[in-house]
C-alpha cells in the first residue's frame, strides 16, 4: 500500500509510548554496555556523499565534541550482515542503511535500539513520513528520489507519469533499471500499481514490464550509464534521480527532469544505533545534532538533496530542484522487502534475460 506522509501521524502517540518503555529498559541496561568511547565507526557511500557529509555533519560534530569518525565502506547489505554477526559486540557503531535493508533490519528484534524524542529532541521536527515510518527505530538523514530524464530535443511527447513510459512513441528510446541499477524493485511495484496491483500482489507489474520491452533500449547496471546514454542520443528517457539529472543538465546536456504526476519513490538514508553500541550516549548525540536544521541545511543545500527535518530552508534555487514530501510515492518496504529474494530472481529470468 502507498503511503503519504500525513499517514504516519495518526500512530505517533503510540509509538511514542512504545519508545519511551523501550528507552527506559535501555537506559537500564548493564553499565559494561554503555561504556562509552570517542571513536565512532559508521557506513556510507563514497564519492561526493562522503566529501559533503564528512564537510557538513561529521568534521563540525568532531569539532564540537572531539569525537572522531572511521568511515567503514559497502553497501548496506553487508552492513546489516556485520551487525547481526556482532550484534553482542557491535563492529560498526551505527550502520547508515537504505530502503529496503533497512526495513528488513527493523524486522530484528533487539538488534537496534528505539530513538525516543525526550533522547533526540531534534527528532521533534523530522516529518513523520521519515520516522513514524521506521516505528520510530530508525531515522532517515536525507533523501533522493527517482523521475523521468528525458532529452527534449528526442521526443515528439513530453513524458509526465509513469504510464507514459508504455507510449509506443517511445520504442527503443527509454532506459530503465536492472537489479544492479538501484530502482529494479520500484519500477515492477509501480507498473503493478498502475495496472491494478500493489506491493502484495506484483503480478500486474510483470505483465506489464513485459508489454514494456519494444520500448526498452537498455536495461542499466549502473545509474552512471544515464549520462553517456543521453548525451550520446542513445537513449531519450531514463528513470533517473532528480540529483544525477541535473548534475547532467548541468554537464551541458540538454535534459529536464519531470516529478512523475503518481509520485516520485524516493530513497532514504537511515541511522540506526545498536543495542550493545558500547558509546551510545555518543552516537545519541550524534544523532540528534546530525537530524538538527542546522547541519541539515548545509547538506541539504551542498547536496541539493532533500532532508528530513521540516525546519530546513533550503536556497531558492536549491529547493527548486528538490521533489517536496507531498510529492513523493512511498512504497510499502514492509511487504516488499521480505520478497526480495524472489523479486530478483523473476526480474531476472522473465524480464532481462527474456
Amino acid at each position: 500500500m502507498v503511503k503519504s506522509a500525513n499517514e504516519y501521524k495518526g500512530s505517533s502517540r503510540r509509538q511514542a509510548l512504545g519508545g519511551a518503555l523501550a528507552l527506559g529498559a535501555t537506559l537500564a541496561a548493564p553499565p559494561i554496555v554503555r561504556a562509552q568511547t570517542k571513536t565512532i565507526v559508521t557506513t556510507g557511500f563514497g564519492g561526493i556523499y562522503e566529501e559533503r557529509f564528512r564537510r557538513n555533519v561529521l568534521a563540525p560534530f568532531e569539532a564540537k565534541t572531539g569525537a572522531k569518525f572511521v568511515y567503514k565502506y559497502g553497501s548496506p547489505d553487508e552492513w546489516l550482515t556485520n551487525s547481526i554477526i556482532n550484534r553482542q559486540d557491535p563492529e560498526i557503531d551505527l550502520p547508515f542503511l537504505s530502503l529496503p535493508v533497512a526495513m528488513k533490519a527493523l524486522s530484528i528484534r533487539g538488534l537496534f535500539l528505539p530513538l525516543s524524542t525526550d533522547a533526540l529532541p531534534s527528532l521533534k521536527d523530522v516529518d513523520p513520513a521519515f520516522y513514524d515510518a521506521y516505528d520510530r527505530m530508525a531515522v532517515a538523514f536525507n533523501y533522493v528520489d527517482a523521475g523521468i530524464a528525458y532529452r527534449p530535443d528526442m521526443v515528439s511527447k513530453v513524458p509526465t507519469g509513469w504510464a507514459d513510459l508504455w507510449d509506443p512513441g517511445y520504442k527503443n528510446q527509454l532506459m530503465l533499471s536492472d537489479v544492479a541499477g538501484g530502482f529494479a524493485y520500484e519500477i515492477i511495484a509501480i507498473a503493478a500499481l498502475l495496472n491494478g496491483g500493489n506491493e502484495t500482489n506484483l503480478e500486474p507489474g510483470f505483465a506489464a514490464l513485459k508489454r514494456l520491452k519494444p520500448n526498452i533500449n537498455r536495461w542499466y547496471k549502473s545509474p552512471n550509464e544515464i549520462a553517456t546514454a543521453l548525451e550520446r542520443k542513445e537513449a531519450a528517457v531514463a528513470m533517473s534521480g532528480s540529483f544525477r539529472t541535473y548534475a547532467i543538465k548541468d554537464s551541458g546536456v540538454p535534459v529536464e527532469y519531470v516529478i512523475p504526476k503518481e509520485g516520485a519513490p524516493v530513497g532514504m538514508l537511515s541511522f540506526h544505533v545498536p543495542v550493545n553500541a558500547k558509546n551510545r550516549d555518543l552516537l545519541l548525540e550524534f544523532v540528534n545534532f546530525a537530524c538538527s536544521p542546522g547541519p541539515q541545511a548545509g547538506f541539504g543545500n551542498d547536496m541539493q538533496s532533500g532532508m528530513s527535518n521540516s525546519k530546513v530552508v533550503l536556497k531558492p534555487e536549491v529547493a527548486a530542484r528538490v521533489t517536496p514530501v507531498n510529492r513523493l510515492l512511498r512504497l510499502d518496504w514492509k511487504v516488499i522487502a521480505p520478497k526480495m529474494a524472489q523479486i530478483v530472481d523473476r526480474f531476472q529470468r522473465e524480464i532481462i534475460a527474456s
